[in-house]
């Protein structure tokens, strides 16, 4: 009872708690290295890991090589060749033989730019089972070192990205609400640019009560580069009539996708993004934040949600930006960074999912889902691996608690999970680390790790240029390859469409 009363103290004396919720990758695949690089109290690969195709042939875990930090197959196919399968069917393949069939399910369902079944060249056969070093993730490894390392937290359910934004957002999963595709959908398919939109479905649109509606509209503030997750995920924010547009912003108010753009023409005048609020002192006590989703960029791609294939140094740029911006902020002694992936997206992961804890969930699932790469930052933030069961219920856990005008009643008001997950509080320090708001050494950090980036941008596109014979169009996105949408992008790109059809005003997300 103590250590809960503690723990809550702790949790408020935080003033702002910032989400980011990154896309598709598993805990071993990105973290799991540090066990072997300093850091042997996290739950990581031990490198004997090891998975087995049909012809019983062994995929060790290996590390990627320096510079292949996002996937381009063959020429003849396309880039949702190399992203694994991550359905609710998949991950049950994957899990089975206690973790053993990764390999086994990507090459089982592995098909053409046609649909059709097909092979892959053997060089991309063990995939799912290669991870990534500070090599490749400079700004994680240096988070890592310094803030909190959460090695059990696991998706919410084993399945794909929605059923995993859901429970993060509303604490239960919702039946999709189909929604038709109007004329700009149309418009788009016609100008014939975005790459595999043609093959849009209906698109899945949900209506659950997001942990949003227990706040006040002056508390909090959705940050996104195109329409807003949450948009997408409870109708009360689907309402053009009151679009609260206060309450949603774009994360960098300068930068507009090309979507963006096709969609609402001419530029307009748009309220501050999220580096505005965060420079001037006005970050709301929560901001969440939608990563660029979709690369519609033609030789310059943007995406930075870590989705294969999008590069992960485009990710690393993104959370970069985020923390920098941050650490510069008035509020940084008193605020709390999460940042968490939505689900593993087919890849490896050596620890079995537990059964679901929560007594009465009522969910369809026996176990949650695969371990997913979690850090929990800001001065006030233990330097620790903490090794408790989370899942993504304890984010609305968390702001509830801390933020709700009367967090018992607003807790009672969501799910059962809701109700019994854990807050964040017992991995808060009483006070502010000192060596965690010293900006002078955090600032010359952020412009090392800032170096590195700017080093591996340029030489990506003076690769591209070496191969293509052309210069791109200056951004600050990724390595310069074209790429075709895969599933989430297309689910996304639709619902963007829908949102305008269904009367979105340009220049709101």
């Amino acid at each position: 009872m103590a250590a809960a009363a503690d723990s809550l103290s702790k949790l408020m004396k935080v003033k702002h708690i910032v989400v980011v919720m990154m896309e598709n990758r598993s805990f071993d695949q990105m973290l799991g290295y540090l066990k072997h690089a300093g850091m042997a109290d996290v739950c990581g690969l031990e490198g004997d890991e090891v998975n087995y195709d049909e012809a019983d042939t062994p995929y060790k875990v290996f590390e990627w090589g320096p510079d292949q930090t996002s996937f381009h197959p063959p020429q003849d196919l396309t880039g949702k060749v190399l992203d694994p399968c991550h359905s609710k069917e998949c991950v049950g393949k994957q899990l089975e033989h206690d973790n053993g069939g990764f390999v086994k399910n990507f090459l089982d369902t592995r098909t053409d730019q046609h649909g059709n079944p097909t092979s892959i060249p053997d060089e991309y056969r063990g995939l799912p089972m290669g991870f990534y070093t500070n090599k490749h993730l400079p700004v994680y490894d240096y988070l890592a070192r310094r803030y909190c390392v959460c090695d059990h937290w696991h998706a919410s359910v084993p399945g794909d990205t929605w059923p995993n934004r859901l429970y993060a957002l509303a604490g239960r999963e919702g039946e999709p609400v189909t929604q038709k595709r109007g004329f700009l959908h149309d418009l788009v398919t016609r100008l014939g640019f975005v790459p595999g939109v043609s093959k849009l479905g209906n698109v899945p649109i949900y209506e659950v009560e997001a942990f949003t509606r227990q706040l006040s509209a002056n508390q909090w503030r959705w940050y996104s580069h195109d329409p807003a997750t949450l948009r997408g995920a409870d109708e009360r924010y689907r309402d053009f009539r009151d679009l609260n547009r206060e309450n949603f912003a774009y994360f960098d108010r300068k930068k507009m996708s090309v979507l963006t753009e096709v969609l609402e023409g001419a530029a307009v005048e748009l309220h501050d993004g999220f580096l505005d609020d965060a420079a001037k002192g006005q970050l709301r006590e929560v901001s969440w934040i939608d990563p660029n989703f979709i690369d519609l960029k033609i030789l310059d791609p943007n995406s930075n949600d870590d989705h294969p294939p999008s590069d992960i140094h485009a990710g690393q740029a993104l959370i970069l930006e985020l923390y920098d911006a941050l650490v510069n902020s008035p509020g940084w002694q008193d605020t709390l960074l999460v940042l968490v992936y939505d689900e593993h997206g087919g890849f490896f992961d050596h620890v079995h999912p537990p059964d679901v804890p929560f007594e009465g969930d009522g969910a369809p699932y026996k176990t949650l889902g695969v371990r997913v790469p979690a850090l929990i930052i800001g001065p006030r933030v233990k330097k620790t691996v903490h090794h408790q069961l989370i899942e993504h219920t304890s984010l609305i856990a968390t702001i509830l608690r801390r933020f709700a005008p009367d967090p018992d009643a607003a807790i009672q008001q969501m799910p059962i999970r809701v109700r019994q997950a854990p807050h964040l509080g017992g991995l808060l320090e009483p006070e502010p680390r000192a060596e965690a708001t010293d900006r002078n050494q955090l600032n010359s950090d952020i412009n090392g790790l800032r170096d590195q980036l700017d080093k591996w941008r340029a030489a990506a596109r003076q690769e591209r240029r070496a191969k293509d014979g052309q210069v791109s169009a200056d951004t600050d996105g990724g390595a310069g390859q074209t790429q075709h949408l895969h599933d989430w992008q297309e689910q996304f790109l639709g619902f963007a469409l829908a949102m305008r059809d269904a009367g979105l005003p340009p220049g709101q997300p």
